[in-house]
């Protein structure tokens, strides 16, 4: 863990003229991610390879990026664990590769409920979670549009959004949001909205709801988003993100509590919009006049956040809490559409700076697809400098773990690797493993010998129809990677100490046999890795083998949402349920949900018959307690009667909730947004001859009997439901013991 680490680094003379004692087991966090920005568009110096100094971007000024690469430690290897926006995003919370959780390509698939992630993580160490920007793992609202609103996500030639019709969808599909993931509070967009004006069509026209809306809704909570007028969400897209942020901050400050703020802008992904007061501000006349309006348009937002990220960093100063903060910046990608028109110097495309020369760009496994910006910063604890060692995003988790103190609570394995050692040590070490990458998207129509057909479904949610087959893969090491764009029909190794463009392979599958025997080594030794860890590892992950449902057995019940089912009843009334007749259901709702308030239960954990004799006397479990909860539901007839339905689980049963007068108050715990139907739909009474439930002697097994029949005031057969609440196996940490 970090305390061990650090505490054996810290007798050399370079830790101890960094650091005046072991950081905090829990600083502040402050996560931030842009979307779409090149390895290049900063205009603070970074390395390519030994010797090979990238100096900055020529024209565009990032001062807060560049303040902070100053203050802080800079990556000069940072990797997005994907060329495509929602796979990073997936692996930045869980730590896993995004070839784990099934998340393959942007937003075509939703975060499940079995994941577990940082904010979940955060939560049982006492943190105030936030989310803030764009969310894109996942839906927010099933009625609305894919796309939010009136417009789908589906560029036009112009780079904003093309009106419905052009391959839109409907929302839902996956719906899956931050408040089901550990965030306390949530100011976010499922995909992207422009970087300006982000509710309006015409960022001069009148408001959104007079003919003027863009499409893209800020959700705050569950069925809750911002008037599309708000004041609130006029002006840069930024600033409105960085404004949530602080209020956060500020809300934690006043709490005495530490938080975990995860912020993730839209800039600079199209649509991106002049910023001309910010352009004004930080370019003269005569440098705007040497640039055409495309870049104009792109050094204004991209400056725009930077500013603003000086406003965050300058906050954090003003209330004292900057040597408190451990603050990070990285990208989703490599450089995206907003930078492929347009021209910078004269005759020198906006992508060529963009992705500070390397090849490739978003949607590419080349470097300019992957690699990315990487800054930390935390004031008094990470010595300003730069490291060649290379991260990737899903090293935040475990990195965030070792500074905790914290181990896994269950066998789930992490790709990411922590980095503790090189951030507050020594800056010279290794990474103690590859790093893999995927992209879906293979150019070719064809689909190779050895091609997998789980990539095919990449295309869904837009338009239907196979739209993609294959793709590509690569590996990583300190020096060497190896990568094929077909899935295996041809390979490529690259030395990227001495080739860090990707210019000439220093190996191919056509030649590999004509190589010196090291070379050959390599090769096979990086092939073979990469199989194994997607054909045996990630594959064993994808088809559910990481997640525990905690049930230990069960009988006479159907179990959803677990890692052969990852479906979650959409609609649990009794008019609109679709369960079958007679059937009783056990939905594994949420894991590792730490309790902000006391939750009200019907009865406790303790050993019991509750029935008409012995109705239970309701009972609460205690604020911060962390716990897993289920959902038990059946569909009964008059014929039909549910008896001797038995659940063993892993751990101990904290409470069960049961009818109005418990269940509504711990519908936070539900997953996936179901409607549960009106008062009437809702009911298990215990007084009503058959109905029982009873807690045996080990507190993990319940037995539950339910009569069936009933018909209520609304005509509507009885739905019965109960939650059941159990204890995690990590609990949350006492606030005043650190």
């Amino acid at each position: 863990m970090v305390r061990t680490a650090l505490i054996s680094v810290l007798f050399s003379s370079f830790a101890v003229a960094a650091l005046a004692k072991v950081p905090p087991s829990r600083p502040n966090v402050i996560l931030m991610l842009s979307d779409d920005q090149g390895w290049g568009d900063v205009d603070y110096p970074e390395k390519l390879s030994p010797g090979n100094v990238y100096p900055g971007h020529p024209q565009l000024k990032t001062p807060s990026l560049r303040a902070m690469a100053e203050g802080g430690l800079k990556f000069n290897r940072m990797y997005a664990a994907s060329s495509r926006c929602s796979p990073t995003r997936a692996s930045f919370i869980t730590g896993r590769g995004p070839r784990r959780n099934d998340v393959d390509n942007a937003y075509d698939g939703g975060m499940k409920n079995l994941e577990l992630t940082v904010a979940e993580l955060a939560k049982t160490q006492g943190y105030m979670t936030g989310h803030f920007g764009k969310w894109h793992l996942g839906d927010l609202d099933k009625a609305a549009e894919r796309g939010g609103g009136e417009f789908a996500h589906c560029p036009g030639a112009d780079g904003e959004w093309a009106p419905r019709g052009c391959q839109g969808t409907t929302g839902g599909q996956f719906y899956s949001a931050p408040w089901h993931h550990g965030y306390d509070r949530s100011f976010v967009t499922p995909q992207a909205v422009p970087t300006f004006e982000p509710m309006r069509r015409d960022p001069a026209g009148p408001l959104p709801s007079e003919g003027n809306f863009h499409g893209g809704h800020y959700f705050t909570g569950h069925e809750e988003s911002v008037d599309i007028d708000s004041p609130d969400l006029a002006g840069d897209d930024s600033a409105i993100v960085i404004r949530e942020t602080i209020r956060l901050i500020d809300d934690a400050v006043a709490a005495k509590r530490p938080f975990l703020a995860v912020v993730w802008f839209h800039t600079p992904h199209v649509p991106v919009r002049l910023h001309q007061k910010t352009l004004d501000i930080f370019y003269s006349a005569a440098e705007q006049a040497q640039i055409d309006d495309r870049a104009k348009t792109l050094y204004s937002q991209l400056t725009a956040m930077d500013h603003e990220i000086g406003r965050l960093r300058a906050h954090l100063r003003s209330i004292g809490i900057e040597g408190e903060t451990l603050l990070s910046f990285t990208s989703d990608n490599g450089a995206g559409p907003s930078q492929s028109r347009g021209t910078a110097t004269p005759g020198t495309p906006l992508w060529d700076n963009a992705t500070g020369g390397l090849r490739g760009r978003k949607g590419a496994l080349w470097e300019g697809g992957v690699r990315v910006p990487g800054l930390i910063e935390w004031p008094g604890h990470i010595a300003p400098g730069e490291t060649d060692t290379a991260m990737i995003t899903h090293d935040y988790l475990p990195t965030l773990m070792d500074i905790w103190g914290l181990e896994m609570p269950d066998a789930r394995p992490l790709d990411g690797e922590s980095m503790t050692e090189v951030i507050f040590g020594d800056r010279s070490t290794r990474r103690a493993g590859r790093i893999e990458f995927e992209h879906c998207g293979d150019p070719s129509p064809e689909r190779g010998a050895d091609e997998p057909e789980d990539c095919d479904s990449a295309g869904r949610g837009r338009g239907g129809g196979l739209t993609k087959v294959g793709g590509g893969r690569s590996i990583i090491d300190d020096s060497y990677k190896l990568i094929t764009n077909s899935h295996g029909r041809t390979w490529e190794l690259y030395d990227l100490i001495e080739d860090p463009r990707e210019a000439a392979a220093v190996a191919t599958s056509a030649n590999i046999a004509s190589k010196p025997q090291e070379i050959q080594r390599i090769f096979a030794s990086l092939r073979e890795e990469l199989t194994t860890w997607f054909e045996v590892e990630a594959a064993a992950s994808r088809d559910g083998a990481d997640y525990d449902t905690r049930i230990a057995s069960a009988e006479r019940v159907e179990i959803l949402g677990d890692k052969d089912d990852d479906t979650v009843p959409d609609d649990l009334s009794a008019a609109g349920r679709n369960t079958p007749a007679g059937r009783a259901e056990l939905v594994v709702e949420r894991q590792f949900a730490t309790l902000e308030e006391d939750l009200k239960v019907d009865s406790d954990g303790a050993a019991a018959t509750y029935d008409e004799s012995h109705p239970p006397s309701g009972a609460s479990i205690a604020a911060g307690t962390v716990v897993h909860s289920y959902l038990f539901h059946y569909n009964p007839t008059a014929a039909t009667k549910l008896e001797g339905a038995r659940i063993t689980f892993d751990d101990e049963i904290l409470g069960v909730s049961v009818g109005l007068r418990t269940l509504p108050g711990s519908d936070f715990l539900a997953f996936a947004n179901p409607n549960f139907g009106g008062a009437g739909e809702r009911r298990t009474s215990v007084a009503a001859g058959d109905d029982s439930w009873k807690i045996l002697e080990d507190r993990r097994t319940i037995v539950i009997d339910l009569k069936g029949g009933g018909v209520n005031a609304g005509g509507h057969e009885d739905a019965d439901q109960l939650r059941i609440v159990t204890k995690a196996a990590l609990q949350r940490v006492d606030l005043g013991d650190g």
